[in-house]
């Protein structure tokens, strides 16, 4: 095994947003909001890069304009529930020094990843990466792993994908990507001890 491919969101970064909305808004108002915005075609728009923030922002307080306010507050605040899984980002580092390339590939808004770069430096770790929003792909695509394989001359057989989906990393094994399938606060080390890479 020579390439360890990460998603980002609940891999790297902890994406809750259910949780982070709670500190904010009653339950009532904090369930509506989880399907106006995360469940939103503009968000599915925004992860293919088809819409800006300021297009979904405009587009849906159109749509919802009880909530207003509510939804421009998420639109603008929402990455910074988006802080470092400290364990996985360990583990990162360590892969980075035993000679492991590393790689992204996740559905991430365009703006929003760029604060992610800007905003976490083990990011700078990576040897490169797909982002859906820059490709107009999202996973579970093949098309966008192909993209990752074929622009860093990586073998499938050599690599593996780390994603808390199963669909993504479905599609991953069905391109002879090995997998490892994590949960949200699944244990990252046991499962790369397993196949020795750790």
């Amino acid at each position: 095994m020579k390439n360890i491919i990460f998603d980002i969101g609940n891999v790297l970064l902890d994406f809750q947003p259910e949780t982070y909305l709670k500190q904010y808004f009653e339950p009532s108002v904090m369930g509506d909001l989880m399907m106006i915005i995360f469940s939103s075609d503009e968000w599915i728009e925004l992860d293919m890069g088809t819409m800006m923030i300021q297009d979904a922002i405009q587009s849906l307080t159109l749509k919802h304009p009880h909530y207003h306010d509510e939804i421009i507050f998420v639109m603008e605040t929402w990455t910074h529930m988006m802080t470092p899984l400290e364990d996985n980002v360990a583990i990162v580092r360590e892969l980075k020094e035993k000679g492991y390339s590393l790689y992204l590939l996740s559905n991430f808004h365009k703006e929003a990843i760029k604060t992610m770069f800007e905003r976490y430096d083990f990011f700078k770790l990576f040897d490169g990466g797909v982002i859906s929003a820059n490709e107009h792909l999202v996973k579970p695509d093949q098309k966008i792993y192909k993209l990752l394989l074929e622009r860093y001359h990586l073998q499938p057989e050599e690599s593996v994908f780390i994603d808390d989906m199963l669909a993504n990393i479905k599609m991953a094994e069905e391109l002879n990507i090995h997998g490892i399938y994590l949960p949200y606060q699944s244990d990252l080390r046991t499962e790369l001890q397993k196949r020795h890479i750790l």
